[in-house]
């Protein structure tokens, strides 16, 4: 049966993504916002049991109920409930591939830093590749930016598609003509590793002592 988890899973995208396609910002359909969620959560139960925070039965009834309006955001429709109970879900971002989706412009996912230079697109499916490991709906890898100072280095986003884990960030070098990923998590990520100049340009620091040698 594991087998046939992610023919499922890929079945149902293919299905979400043939109908209607709604343009731009537009606020998704809500059958299609209910689907996303769904799916989202099978793939997740699936992969990763042991991580499951959530009261199935308590999810089915939130989800019966009218879904937060949202806001369109670099990692997909985002939707927030302030007043979440216990087992509920209180945040859900369902991804644009899912919604058959893209948007013109988009909010913010998080307090993201500045700096940096836009990463291309080759660029970014091999970050999103080595960070997903696999598992395209767990996070979505976002605001991919290469250093001015040194353009090996490169800073990204990770913004869980549901409410398991804090959004996190982390650091990719580029070795050997391939990008390696050195550090990721929430807090002085990169510290020991990455080179001042480079943190501090995109709005990071480090304790004293913890900062790597170079400029």
């Amino acid at each position: 049966m594991k087998r046939l988890r992610p023919i499922i899973a890929f079945a149902l995208v293919i299905a979400l993504a043939g109908c209607s396609v709604t343009a731009g910002n537009a606020r998704p359909e809500e059958s299609k916002l209910v689907d996303g969620i769904k799916l989202l959560m099978t793939d997740f139960t699936a992969r990763h049991p042991d991580l499951i925070n959530w009261d199935p039965k308590a999810v089915s009834a939130q989800l019966e109920a009218k879904l937060p309006k949202g806001v369109a955001t670099e990692a997909g429709w985002t939707l927030v409930w302030p007043s979440s109970s216990t087992g509920e879900l209180s945040r859900v971002v369902i991804p644009w591939s899912i919604l058959a989706q893209y948007p013109d412009t988009f909010s913010l996912d998080t307090n993201n830093y500045s700096g940096g230079n836009a990463v291309p697109d080759a660029i970014s499916v091999d970050i999103r590749s080595a960070q997903q490991k696999g598992d395209p709906y767990f996070a979505a890898v976002v605001h991919l930016r290469t250093s001015t100072h040194d353009s090996h280095w490169l800073i990204f986003t990770s913004i869980p598609y549901l409410p398991i884990t804090d959004n996190a960030y982390g650091w990719a070098h580029l070795v050997n003509g391939k990008w390696q990923i050195v550090d990721f998590g929430t807090a002085t990520v990169g510290c020991g590793i990455v080179p001042t100049a480079i943190q501090s340009e995109f709005g990071f620091s480090c304790p004293p002592g913890n900062w790597p040698t170079g400029p």
